[in-house]
């Protein structure tokens, strides 16, 4: 869970601030004072993200061991060995947080995530290295990590449901999929509570 936290909070919100502003957002408007913080636009891709993420953990935990013919990981005694149906969970877990990050780059809507992704060298070093550090966790962590080694087929599952968080970016947030106005009324209340 450190890993995780430290991937989520320290290294993302690190990358993320680095960002450099672009020629776009330095001729925008500046935003009234009682503009809220989160606008709908980030309310949507949040809650959006978190509803993928969610309904993939939850295929993955309960269903995982069936659609990789692996033993379950549930059943398992309190300190038996790391499990490959749990290190999968936790690989795309990870795999899904690290290609949000791409996302999260983007927050008024723009179609391209990947638009100046390599003018950032803080960026993508960093995102880099979270890569190589969770492969090296992964594959060598064992005991310390609690974590199996995966087979190449694992891995590639896992990269593909993190990289469907791009694509789900892509049709489900920005395509009007959810539009602003049915989602934001919906969830007004709960918003103007929280914010």
């Amino acid at each position: 869970m450190l890993w995780v936290n430290l991937i989520m909070d320290t290294l993302a919100s690190l990358a993320l601030a680095t960002e450099m502003p672009t020629e776009e957002l330095l001729k925008r408007k500046p935003y009234g004072r009682t503009s809220p913080l989160i606008s709908r636009t980030m309310s949507k891709n949040i809650l959006g993200h978190a509803a993928y993420q969610l309904v993939v953990l939850f295929v993955l935990i309960f269903y995982g061991e069936k659609l990789f013919d692996i033993p379950s990981g549930r059943w398992a005694p309190l300190h038996a060995p790391p499990s490959i149906h749990f290190t999968i969970v936790f690989n795309t877990f990870v795999m899904m947080t690290l290609f949000n990050e791409i996302n999260a780059r983007k927050i008024h809507g723009e179609r391209n995530v990947f638009s100046g992704l390599f003018s950032n060298a803080i960026y993508y070093i960093i995102w880099i290295a979270t890569f190589v550090a969770q492969i090296l966790i992964v594959q060598f962590g064992g005991r310390w990590f609690s974590t199996a080694s995966l087979n190449i087929e694992q891995w590639l599952w896992c990269l593909a449901l993190g990289i469907g968080t791009l694509l789900w970016g892509q049709v489900g947030c920005y395509q009007g999929v959810i539009p602003n106005n049915v989602f934001f009324l919906y969830f007004q209340e709960s918003f103007s509570r929280i914010l």
